[in-house]
């Protein structure tokens, strides 16, 4: 299994280097799949996580009063 391999391998590095990993993880998993870890808890955002939380309002394509002269 990867993962059991991997774990050995990092075992066997001093502390500051299995930091450094651990940091460049987060950095790939913030890249790949959105997720942001945040003092230990993960922060999932990506497509489609503001749903709901924003809207346009029903006149938003009428033309503007401003700016009646200049049509």
């Amino acid at each position: 299994m990867v993962s059991a391999t991997l774990i050995k391998k990092l075992d066997q590095l001093p502390p500051d280097l299995q930091t450094q990993i651990e940091k460049d993880v987060d950095k790939l998993l913030k890249k790949f799949t959105n997720v942001e870890l945040l003092d230990g808890n993960q922060t999932v955002r990506g497509y489609g996580s503001l749903k709901g939380k924003i809207w346009m309002s029903e006149d938003f394509d009428e033309p503007l009063e401003d700016f009646k002269d200049y049509m």
